[in-house]
């Protein structure tokens, strides 16, 4: 199916409309995602905190600086610990004292449970230069900010971690110690991953689902509707012809329905009164042919007949239906120059004499004097100054010859020939129709147009009981 191009870019603007809300809710749904397992880490860490936090006496922490050496308190505070880690699925839970300015790590205890590797937990009151950026970073947040709980994100060759690090409060209220607590997020990365291209895939595959429906309706409901208006309206205009029927056949409800019809009320409106300036206007250059026919009392319909083959010739030549009517007036007047010419010459039996001849010859510019004055139509004077041209240039008031005489005069040339054989005349009969076929037919390219010549020999060949006449 073929779409015109104003529906491909109304449909390429939806897709694209699409792809951008698409885009957000991608970031939405990422911050959402974000957000809420945030949330539920932070509470997560709370609920360690507070558990571990009420089995740590920071008060007893001076004494391990000191001793460094583990009592009973210690191991049950470290088997709280290790259940801890178990329960809540950590990587890695400790307690620490971090010393500005620094930020020297002193573990007090620690049990690094790691899933993927085997380390031993740190003796009690282990130092050690922990001088890694981000837990720099939090660490010293906690100490000087006084931050409740401060997290980030490291990668590791085993994936993804979140750690997270909680003040621990002495009997004073100051802050004696950090209670860290690691968890692997690998598998929400992962989930998050699978997420987002889900989302992607989906918004994909409706993208081009939407595009593909939206344009079909889009194209059936408004584009066909507006096409079908504007080709009847460029139709009508250049032909001049009957509203069509195809305007009826838009079914929309709508603007468009509305002005489907309008316009097809319109164009029967000015069908109907350029039927009416027609037929006057054809009246009366027939009313005009047959006052210049009346002068030569042995001419009489000769104008009629000339416009009835122009017109058959033109039509079957391929001229559109306009054409073949404005041949057809444009030939009804065709002799009009003939107004000029003495009756004693139209009229006279014998031979005419040099200077009678030259004033016949005359005729097309003066009807070409005549019919200039009707501006409304620029063309309607070439039949009567151009019907006498020849195709071989011999011809008169231009002596033009073959496609620079132009088509109304090539075509009325061949008709006024065909129509003068056929008629009677004061010096002879009816010629035969076999006569007048070879006449034309011996013309072709010298007379005549070898097209125009072939048109009329065909409706001869046509015409079996030699109809084609004057009766």
């Amino acid at each position: 199916m073929r779409f015109p191009s104003i529906t491909k870019k109304v449909v390429l603007r939806a897709a694209l409309a699409d792809i951008l809300l698409s885009s957000i809710l991608i970031c939405v749904s990422w911050y959402a995602f974000n957000r809420q397992f945030y949330c539920q880490y932070n509470s997560s860490i709370q609920e360690i905190a507070e558990a571990a936090r009420s089995y740590l006496n920071p008060d007893d922490f001076e004494k391990y600086l000191v001793t460094k050496q583990p009592d009973e308190a210690h191991a049950r505070v470290l088997d709280v610990l290790q259940k801890l880690v178990d329960n809540f699925d950590l990587n890695v839970i400790y307690v620490s004292a971090v010393q500005a300015p620094e930020y020297t790590h002193i573990f007090y205890f620690y049990d690094p449970v790691n899933k993927h590797g085997k380390w031993s937990p740190y003796p009690l009151g282990y130092e050690e230069d922990y001088f890694e950026p981000s837990y720099h970073r939090t660490t010293k947040r906690v100490y000087e900010e006084k931050i409740s709980l401060v997290r980030h994100t490291i990668k590791s060759r085993v994936g993804s971690h979140v750690t997270a690090q909680i003040p621990v409060f002495d009997s004073k209220g100051e802050i004696v110690a950090l209670l860290g607590a690691q968890k692997n997020i690998q598998e929400f990365v992962n989930a998050r991953k699978s997420f987002v291209t889900f989302v992607v895939i989906a918004s994909t595959i409706f993208t081009a689902i939407f595009a593909a429906l939206f344009s079909i309706y889009f194209n059936f409901t408004y584009i066909k509707p507006v096409i079908a208006i504007t080709r009847e309206t460029n139709r009508f205009s250049s032909e001049r012809g009957k509203p069509s029927g195809a305007l009826l056949a838009v079914k929309n409800r709508d603007e468009l329905g509305n002005l489907a019809h309008s316009v097809y009320q319109m164009e029967d409106i000015v069908s109907r009164s350029i039927d009416g300036l027609t037929k006057i206007t054809e009246e009366t250059a027939l009313a005009l042919a047959t006052a210049i026919d009346a002068k030569d009392k042995y001419t009489h319909g000769h104008s009629s007949r000339v416009a009835e083959y122009s017109r058959e010739i033109a039509r079957i030549s391929g001229k559109s239906e306009s054409e073949c009517k404005d041949i057809y007036l444009y030939a009804l007047l065709h002799d009009v120059g003939k107004i000029g010419i003495p009756d004693s010459i139209i009229n006279k039996t014998g031979r005419l004499t040099d200077e009678e001849y030259t004033l016949i010859k005359a005729h097309p510019v003066i009807g070409k004097q005549i019919l200039s004055n009707i501006r409304q139509a620029p063309g309607i004077c070439d039949g009567a100054y151009y019907h006498h041209e020849r195709y071989d240039g011999k011809g008169y008031p231009e002596g033009l010859s073959g496609k620079n005489i132009p088509d109304i005069g090539r075509i009325i040339a061949v008709a006024d020939a065909y129509d003068a054989m056929t008629s009677n005349r004061s010096y002879r009969g009816t010629l035969s129709q076999e006569f007048v076929r070879n006449e034309i037919q011996n013309g072709i390219g010298t007379q005549f147009d070898p097209e125009y010549a072939k048109i009329m020999i065909g409706l001869i060949d046509a015409d079996k009981d030699y109809k084609m006449r004057e009766s």
